[in-house]
């Protein structure tokens, strides 16, 4: 990962909300001194620290000048998130500090599936301290498969539910409803999808006062399919996305069986 100059980092703090006005002045005369030069920037280095009221201008006209670009919040953590993960590898911070970093990042992260990992490497260390070094390993070993993806994957969950498209898509804290049609699929994954939502919606109609699978075979048949259907969305969705799987559970007692079979 290439290391991000001072001046862009302060740009990414300032699309979330975490960069100071007075600190501004600072930042500007620090990137001059490593070889960067704008007009906007030379005003902006020779502000008073007690008279900011237009340096945020300042330095957006210096960004611009400069051709940095500053990014929506949403890039912005995930460029920071990035960033932390660079500084794990490379030991700039400790891993636990690292991963509780990560931790709060996922919660501001729109797509936040490639962060979940960090959050129970953070909370397993809480749990088992007897297994420290393991678990910072991982967490070195997970910030380096992050390092690997300079943009956040679209996590996509399957699961068959009633009345709804099996597939939903992992965003912040909610799981988003997505219409197969909108990704780009093959007529036959779609009309695979479609058959595999009709069945479940067909057997599970009027459950539990009715409906059900026959078999526990049945039931395992049906997660079996949607595992292959898993396959073959992350064959035809690519590397920029993650596909996962909610199954049905096909063993007693959660397996929806019909009312006869337990007799």
């Amino acid at each position: 990962m290439t290391e991000a100059d001072p001046l862009e980092v302060a740009a990414w703090l300032m699309a979330i909300g975490r960069l100071a006005s007075e600190d501004l002045p600072e930042i500007a005369a620090e990137a001059l001194v490593r070889g960067l030069d704008s007009p906007a920037l030379r005003m902006l280095a020779g502000q008073a620290r007690s008279d900011v009221r237009d340096s945020s201008d300042l330095f957006r006209a210096a960004l611009d000048e400069l051709a940095i670009k500053l990014p929506d919040a949403d890039k912005a953590q995930w460029h920071l998130a990035r960033r932390t993960a660079g500084e794990i590898v490379t030991g700039r911070i400790s891993a636990a500090r690292g991963a509780n970093e990560l931790w709060l990042a996922y919660h501001k992260v729109r797509d936040n599936g490639d962060l979940r990992i960090f959050v129970g490497l953070a909370s397993t260390l809480d749990d088992r301290p007897e297994d420290v070094e393991q678990i910072e390993a991982a967490i070195v070993a997970a910030a380096r498969e992050l390092l690997d993806r300079p943009a956040p994957r679209r996590w996509i969950k399957l699961m068959a539910v009633p009345r709804r498209s099996p597939l939903t898509q992992t965003m912040a804290p909610d799981d988003i409803e997505v219409d197969p049609e909108t990704l780009p699929l093959s007529d036959g994954l779609r009309s695979n999808l479609a058959q595999w939502q009709t069945y479940f919606e067909t057997t599970l109609s009027g459950w539990p006062a009715s409906g059900g699978f026959d078999s526990e075979h049945d039931a395992e048949s049906f997660v079996a399919a949607g595992q292959r259907l898993v396959l073959q969305l992350q064959d035809e969705l690519g590397a920029g996305y993650h596909v996962e799987y909610m199954p049905e559970p096909i063993r007693p007692p959660g397996v929806k069986l019909r009312a006869r079979s337990n007799r």
